[in-house]
């Protein structure tokens, strides 16, 4: 067996059998054949092992399973714990990569050495009554309209997401952007008790230290279905406050100096947009999670901002888009 020069991790939690054996499929179809897969399941009730057994014959497939509930972040982070390849990139237990998927970001990265992730673009798949089947499609034609293809240096592409209020998550799922093994080291872990923007987090971070290069090509599917856990967190509303610890973790990390104003009246303006989302959900009766980091994040920040927040919540009230 040729010795990897990518890690793939598959994390897993109560997967479906179906939709894990196409994700599987996806990977040994690959161009690239230079790959090692650890699938890592998070204390699933179901016998995930069971379900890939045949799979496991391939000596580049090996299995693990956490005792306790990791969750997502936590999953994610055992997984890259044990990368030893150059590069890395996470499969998730219900998305589809094209054959070439990994052969094209690989061929990305060791032709630009500044660049220490590459993300590929790829379509959606919706399955089920999923009401926020809009937001992919406008996130889609948005990257077509304002998002060029090839290398985007690191700190010039954070400021002009940071001038955009950090959204849309232009740079991706985490199926479909492969990283260098030597980023993952500097930037450190994946924040454990962000249940919905921890991507958007991570990626922030990586912008800091690294250029980033877009492949601007469908090259794969996500699967998008309401067991998925950004649907879940819709429906729930976790997260919702996500969005100012991204600005208040970016503000902390940046020096004085325009960056971090632009940063500053970023994060004030997306607080109405924030507000509108609260309040929206409690003029539905829908549960809007108070308790958690995320909560206790935006419980500190009115104490310590209350006007801010007042002005915010004001021009919320009265939005009639």
């Amino acid at each position: 067996m040729d010795t990897p020069i990518i890690n793939v991790f598959m994390p897993t939690y109560e997967p479906h059998p179906q939709q894990l054996a196409e994700a599987l499929d996806s990977l040994l179809a690959q161009t690239e054949p230079r790959w090692s897969l650890l699938i890592h399941d998070d204390a699933s009730k179901k016998n995930v092992k069971s379900m890939i057994a045949h799979y496991l014959e391939d000596p580049r497939i090996t299995f693990a399973r956490s005792e306790k509930n990791l969750g997502i972040g936590g999953n994610w982070n055992a997984c890259i714990r044990k990368a030893t390849a150059p590069y890395v990139q996470l499969l998730f237990q219900d998305d589809l990569w094209g054959k070439t998927h990994l052969e094209r970001g690989i061929q990305i990265l060791e032709k630009n050495p500044s660049v220490g992730f590459v993300s590929l673009d790829h379509i959606y798949l919706f399955e089920g009554n999923m009401e926020n089947r809009t937001l992919y499609r406008e996130l889609r034609e948005y990257k077509k309209k304002h998002l060029e293809a090839g290398l985007h240096r690191g700190n010039a592409f954070l400021l002009w997401w940071i001038r955009n209020e950090l959204v849309p998550n232009v740079i991706g799922e985490p199926p479909f952007v492969m990283f260098r093994r030597t980023l993952l080291q500097s930037v450190g872990p994946f924040n454990e008790d962000m249940p919905q923007f921890v991507d958007v987090e991570y990626w922030i971070r990586c912008l800091q230290k690294s250029d980033w290069y877009y492949l601007k090509e469908d090259i794969g599917s996500f699967r998008v279905h309401p067991a998925a856990a950004s649907a879940r967190n819709a429906e729930s509303g976790a997260g919702i406050f996500d969005r100012l610890r991204c600005f208040q973790g970016l503000i902390a990390s940046l020096p004085s100096g325009p960056v971090r104003k632009e940063a500053v009246a970023a994060r004030n303006r997306a607080l109405t947009t924030m507000a509108r989302k609260y309040f929206n959900r409690m003029k539905k009766h829908e549960a809007v999670p108070i308790k958690g980091s995320g909560g206790s994040a935006f419980k500190k920040f009115c104490l310590r901002h209350p006007l801010l927040v007042a002005r915010a919540s004001m021009s919320a009230l009265l939005y009639r888009g």
